[in-house]
């Protein structure tokens, strides 16, 4: 598929592109590629002129054997890559101290690990401090979340990050097997029209030619078939997608982080003499560090001083109707389309509301309705089900609905600031040595790592996995301009 495609290889990250989308999607990423490897009939001076005498340029016929190239290793492929000197680093790296140093993280929910945990797969320690009782007790405590990567009709910025989000986490979650359910997803269309729409799409490979282990487009019957239930209509079967159970999910990555991590702790971030302290409201520094990530969802802004409409962020409600553990015992994956049906061992859900601000805004019955009325749109039928109670949640949504993840900056770096007409995101200025991960909405599991992976390697100045357009879509200053031209 299109896009940067980040491979681990025992301690180096191999960085794929395929071949018709090379030349934008290698212009468009920070990454400066040692060896770029081609398959002969792609060979060109183009990417030659693209990257410079500083990239070498390898054909798979013959492979060349010496540090820096792929070599066959038995059956398999080994990448041997010449190390860069220190210098060629540190210059890289703006210059930058070592990766090893600890960052201080604040929200340890499913932001907050991820990115702990990615800062330390390149060597750097994160000590993360959370107002909440255990890590993962805000909207990432819910039992059971899905993950899989929304098909949409066009090669948006959404459809590339959550295509990017989806192939880190299903990867990443090989490693916490008791928090991830791999049992596939069927996305059922919610209309004739839109089955007819997805399935000439899928005939043409519109917006992308999806791989069958990544989405294959089934037949009413099939899709009923695979879900266990008679469905309306077919939809989308993702196959590597499942149920994640986020709150375990996200205190599994902190501990297999090593972080250090600090509950019950609401705290505001300043910064003195050269290093990042979270103060707590009582004034007691409780933690510091020369990098800060700030992963509070709705807080975010507040933990820096900040308005929350500078961050373009608002509340969403949320509330999914919980069902009898015993009720649908023929359900084989979890659906969803116009709604969510998921079931495992003790949980049994239907949903889900959405309710704008932080509290719920219809009754309990008009609730429920809402959440059964699921099973109409995709069946066509209610079964004998009976909703007992919710889990409930409130979403930190950004106004594009794309999430935030990208260098911050606080009141000190907007005092005295004043442009002619709308000032571009890339001109406002940032505070040093500190980042933004948040506004994750309904798709965190999703998402939720490729924006993590992003954050950390910036934090580190390590290798980029995404184009730079699309960094750009999740620049978390995007909504300042018009504010401060206003």
């Amino acid at each position: 598929m299109p896009g940067l495609h980040v491979v681990p290889c025992g301690g180096t990250r191999l960085v794929l592109v395929r071949a018709e989308t090379a030349a934008a999607a290698l212009r468009e990423t920070t990454t400066v590629p040692d060896v770029l490897v081609s398959m002969p009939e792609d060979i060109n001076g183009g990417f030659r002129r693209l990257m410079g005498a500083r990239t070498r340029l390898v054909t798979t016929a013959p492979l060349e054997r010496a540090p820096g190239f792929l070599e066959p290793d038995g059956e398999s492929w080994r990448l041997r890559s010449a190390r860069k000197a220190p210098e060629e680093q540190q210059e890289q790296q703006g210059g930058g101290s070592s990766a090893s140093e600890r960052v201080l993280i604040v929200g340890a929910g499913l932001a907050g690990a991820m990115t702990a945990w990615e800062l330390a797969q390149r060597g750097s320690r994160a000590v993360v401090v959370d107002a909440g009782p255990v890590p993962g007790s805000g909207a990432s405590a819910l039992h059971a979340g899905l993950i899989h990567p929304h098909w949409q009709a066009s090669d948006s910025p959404l459809f590339q990050l959550t295509r990017a989000g989806f192939e880190a986490m299903t990867e990443v979650l090989r490693d916490f097997p008791d928090a991830f359910i791999p049992e596939g997803v069927v996305d059922a269309a919610s209309s004739e029209e839109e089955y007819e729409k997805w399935r000439e799409a899928a005939a043409y490979g519109r917006p992308v030619h999806l791989p069958g282990d990544f989405a294959s487009l089934l037949t009413r019957e099939e899709a009923s078939e695979r879900a266990g239930l008679a469905l309306s209509r077919g939809g989308w079967l993702y196959p590597k997608a499942g149920l994640v159970h986020a709150g375990r999910l996200a205190r599994r990555m902190l501990e297999a982080a090593q972080a250090q991590v600090l509950t019950n702790m609401p705290v505001s971030l300043r910064r003195r003499e050269g290093l990042w302290e979270a103060v707590s409201a009582q004034g007691v520094v409780v933690a510091r560090a020369p990098k800060a990530v700030v992963c509070a969802a709705l807080a975010t802004p507040c933990v820096l001083g900040l308005a929350r409409g500078t961050m373009g962020l608002s509340p969403l409600y949320g509330r999914i109707s919980l069902l009898r553990e015993t009720d649908l015992p023929e359900l084989r994956c979890a659906l969803t389309g116009d709604g969510y049906v998921a079931r495992t061992e003790g949980f049994c859900a239907v949903g889900a509301t959405y309710e704008p601000g932080e509290a719920p805004d219809v009754a309990v019955q008009e609730a429920h309705e809402h959440n059964l009325s699921t099973f109409d749109k995709l069946t066509g039928r209610r079964p004998d089900v009976l909703a007992a109670g919710f889990y409930e949640g409130v979403r930190a949504v950004p106004a594009d609905r794309m999430p935030l993840a990208g260098r911050g900056w606080t009141v000190a770096e907007l005092e005295g600031l004043a442009f002619r007409g709308v000032p571009e995101a890339r001109s406002i200025p940032r505070a040093p040595g500190l980042w933004i991960c948040a506004g994750f909405g309904s798709r965190g599991l999703t998402w939720g790592l490729a924006c993590a992976r992003h954050v950390a390697a910036d934090v580190t100045g390590d290798v980029q996995a995404l184009p730079g357009s699309l960094a750009a879509k999740l620049e978390p200053a995007r909504f300042l301009p018009k504010l401060l031209a206003g």
